[in-house]
């Protein structure tokens, strides 16, 4: 495995996948869990580097800067439940009758009315309105991570999506850490119907402990509706200190249920494996994250199952947003072994030559593997799925997924030696020579049981990057879930998806091992 004497490279986690919701914590607590709030004010963030950005010559310059500085602005405000009408106001978000359940959604009607309306767009004042959100609506407290994410909101129409700022013991202390002590609710949202639903539950979280399930429509938060909220605020509602509750109202099955919530602080393991057992066992390994150690405990739950006597593995990387690329190919050649190119990355920088990874691990496993994916499944979580199909070792079952294929490198920011700026240099490639960047991996088998929204790569951006590459064969194996074997063993469970990957994984066209 290539090694690299940066001070980061990292294939991004996608932040903006669903809506994930984060508690605060009490000040008393001396081993409290940091939040991004604290990060950003440790980091010693100042409102400057971003009123510099913000100036109105700058934002009137160009389309780009003026979309820009307006994202920049609508970051900010939509924290505060806030909107801009074209007017240069801050007016109440549901106020608002546009679309802003994303970045492209949010910004096509201000790219429409700069090209209809140049000479008044430019002389919109956006530092008048960054002005009046310091003085009227953001607390000292809260100043520096606000001016984060102004920061990253202007960069993401300015540079490209997925460059971004983020204070260096953030991403030490979270990001890459293996197993993130959290203080999260254990719920993911993405949106029906113009309506937050709940799209995975996780295990051992406040929110399975209460009776929240999958699919649960939320209504309303200590009293308080959610529709046409804000994602930012729907996440500030749930703040609160550890040990106290939270109400939440859901409609599930045309009835409403109501539900308290304990604020607890949890440990969200990257991995973690249980075997379903009938005439034929099979293992599921579920990985959150790419973090560090993520190979070594997978390679350890590998070989626990296999004493096991499992026939099969399912490899769930639903709702994973990506992490460490050295990690995703380990855990590849755990399945596929040490000699196989996992995959490349190719530089925007024509001068610098392409590098292969490798995993760099024994083969501990030749049984036949499915891949759960969806539309959450991004980054370092479409290299595994993507390999081990091309290197024809797995079936992916499930939906489309999110189609993040660049990966960034981090040095320090110049402007602040406590922040690090995460740049995009370029695309990886899996063995077939595709990129998954924008259009994500079809899987073989389509399995989606629910209509709930979550906005990929194509969805979300204004300005979504497009990877160059040669036209080659699609690597699938596309065929009808009723193809396979009905299995009518082992334990029923609301996740239909995981029990429809299990008759995959019999297939005959899918039993994909050592002899192949």
């Amino acid at each position: 495995m290539l090694s690299s004497p940066r001070f980061f490279l990292v294939s991004l986690i996608v932040l903006a996948v669903g809506v994930t919701l984060s508690l605060s914590r009490p000040k008393s607590d001396i081993s409290k869990i940091k939040s991004a709030e604290d990060y950003w004010t440790e980091a010693g963030l100042g409102p400057e580097s971003l009123e510099d950005l913000v100036q109105d010559q700058v934002c009137g310059s160009s389309e780009r800067y003026f979309l820009a500085c307006t994202n920049s602005i609508l970051a900010v405000a939509g924290r505060f439940n806030l909107s801009l009408n074209q007017q240069g106001q801050l007016v109440p978000a549901d106020s608002m009758s546009a679309d802003i359940s994303s970045e492209k959604k949010q910004l096509e009607p201000w790219k429409a009315f700069f090209t209809a309306h140049t000479a008044q767009a430019m002389k919109l004042s956006f530092s008048t309105i960054w002005k009046e959100l310091k003085e009227q609506h953001i607390s000292e407290s809260q100043l520096p991570l606000m001016v984060g994410l102004g920061l990253n909101g202007f960069i993401s129409v300015f540079r490209d999506p997925h460059t971004y700022l983020m204070p260096v013991e953030q991403f030490k202390e979270v990001v890459s850490k293996a197993d993130s002590r959290s203080q999260s609710l254990g719920m993911s949202l993405g949106r029906s119907q113009g309506q937050y639903v709940v799209r995975k539950i996780m295990p051992g979280s406040p929110a399975q402990k209460a009776g929240v399930i999958k699919g649960d429509v939320i209504v309303s938060i200590d009293k308080q509706r959610v529709r046409g909220l804000l994602q930012a605020k729907v996440s500030e509602l749930m703040k609160g200190d550890v040990g106290t509750k939270v109400q939440v109202a859901v409609v599930r099955d045309g009835y409403i249920k109501r539900f308290t919530l304990l604020r607890e602080e949890s440990l969200i393991a990257t991995v973690s494996g249980q075997v379903i057992d009938g005439i034929k066992p099979v293992g599921v390994i579920t990985i959150n994250k790419f973090a560090k150690e993520t190979c070594e405990k997978t390679k350890k739950i590998v070989n626990d199952m296999k004493e096991a006597q499992v026939r099969g593995l399912l490899l769930d990387l639903r709702d994973n947003p990506g992490g460490q690329m050295e990690e995703a190919a380990c855990v590849t050649s755990l399945f596929v072994g040490p000699d196989k190119k996992i995959f490349e990355v190719r530089y925007l920088d024509p001068s610098k030559k392409a590098e292969v990874y490798f995993g760099g691990e024994e083969k501990i496993f030749d049984l036949p593997i499915a891949v759960l994916i969806n539309a959450s499944s991004a980054s370092a979580a479409e290299i595994v799925a993507g390999a081990l199909r091309d290197l024809n070792r797995a079936v992916l079952v499930g939906e489309r997924t999110f189609g993040k294929g660049s990966f960034q490198e981090g040095e320090l920011w110049s402007q602040n030696k406590k922040i690090a700026l995460f740049e995009t240099k370029g695309f990886y490639y899996l063995p077939t020579g595709r990129s998954p960047q924008l259009r994500g991996l079809t899987p073989d088998v389509t399995v989606r049981f629910d209509n709930i929204f979550v906005g990929r790569e194509e969805d979300q951006f204004l300005h979504p990057l497009k990877a160059p590459e040669r036209a080659v064969k699609h690597p699938g194996r596309v065929m009808a879930a009723g193809e396979c074997l009905e299995l009518q063993d082992g334990p029923q469970s609301f996740d239909k998806e995981l029990l429809k990957a299990r008759q995959v994984l019999f297939c005959s066209k899918t039993a994909i091992g050592a002899t192949q």
